[in-house]
């Protein structure tokens, strides 16, 4: 075998293990996501288990396919009533009910950045002790 054709094997060689590398971290850019506790971080820890009067309307909201932690969900500024296989509304607030967060989380994907949640707890009409997330940006809560 010549010194060229050794030359041109290494290097297709070299070509095929970069595209392996580039497609691999491309593929892990993709599928990465973290999910960590954030309740003890200053931003967030002094607005939980502490609470909230409501300015508006607010709807819990379950999910039959699981948000980032939990398949009930906080939405403000609604009043719903879905009863559907897949959502439904289960307690509607009016302005100036209370309502209690217990901790926060982060998420964490490479291709779409970190977001951050609080969890809620409350009780529903039918007894039934529930957990709920509400998307949060940061800052001070729109309470």
């Amino acid at each position: 075998m010549s010194k060229t054709s050794r030359s041109v094997k290494r290097l297709v060689i070299a070509i095929v293990l970069i595209f392996v590398l580039i497609v691999s971290g491309g593929f892990y850019a993709l599928i990465y996501e973290s999910k960590k506790e954030v309740s003890e971080d200053e931003r967030y820890s002094k607005v939980l288990n502490r609470a909230f009067k409501l300015k508006d309307v607010a709807t819990i909201r379950w999910n039959a396919t699981n948000l980032r932690f939990r398949n009930y969900s906080l939405v403000l500024n609604e009043a719903s009533e879905y009863d559907t296989p897949d959502v439904k509304s289960v307690k509607v607030y009016k302005s100036g009910d209370p309502i209690t967060f217990i901790s926060a989380k982060s998420y964490s994907s490479l291709h779409v950045g970190t977001t951050y949640y609080l969890i809620g707890r409350d009780t529903l009409n039918t007894g039934e002790v529930v957990e709920f997330e509400y998307y949060y940006t940061g800052g001070v809560p729109p309470f």
